[in-house]
């Protein structure tokens, strides 16, 4: 699967503008970012019947490892100081694909309009990242990633096909 490949799917079920919406659902200032702990994010995940593997070098979170077609797909849930990094990625035999949410939602809707752009200036920002104020928001935060990843998957095993 070629990068642009994958950015079609990813047009296919409205990933951009669906990544946007999520970042203004959990936005808050930069002075109430939470991260929670460990345990709490992990006991998010497994509330959803997810295994996450946690990896304590970058803080972040594995989830989803499947092989789709002859690619190896993940998702990642990364803490950061400025707020949580979601992430996928594959593997396969033409290299690796994915990246951030941020810069694939603003990747897709390049391709389909190449004329498009955001700007801080007269809007978002280009690169939104979601942001957390509490614990209840840090959950629902991980819920929406995991449906998201579901959704990113779905399409992917259709493709597949």
């Amino acid at each position: 699967m070629t990068t642009e490949d994958f950015l079609r799917v990813l047009l296919a079920i409205d990933f951009p503008e669906k990544y946007w919406s999520l970042c203004d659902r959990y936005s808050s200032s930069p002075t109430t970012t939470y991260n929670g702990q460990k345990a709490e994010v992990l006991s998010a995940f497994e509330s959803l019947g997810v295994k996450p593997r946690y990896d304590g070098r970058d803080r972040s979170y594995a989830i989803e490892t499947e092989k789709i077609g002859e690619v190896e797909w993940g998702a990642l849930f990364a803490k950061q100081r400025h707020g949580q990094e979601l992430m996928i990625s594959g593997v396969g035999p033409n290299g690796r694909v994915g990246s951030n949410f941020a810069s694939l939602a603003y990747d897709a809707k390049r391709l389909s309009d190449p004329g498009f752009s955001r700007s801080p200036f007269s809007g978002p920002p280009p690169y939104p990242r979601p942001q957390v104020a509490d614990s209840a928001a840090l959950a629902g935060l991980v819920r929406e990633f995991v449906a998201l990843v579901h959704e990113i998957k779905a399409a992917l095993r259709a493709r597949a096909a």
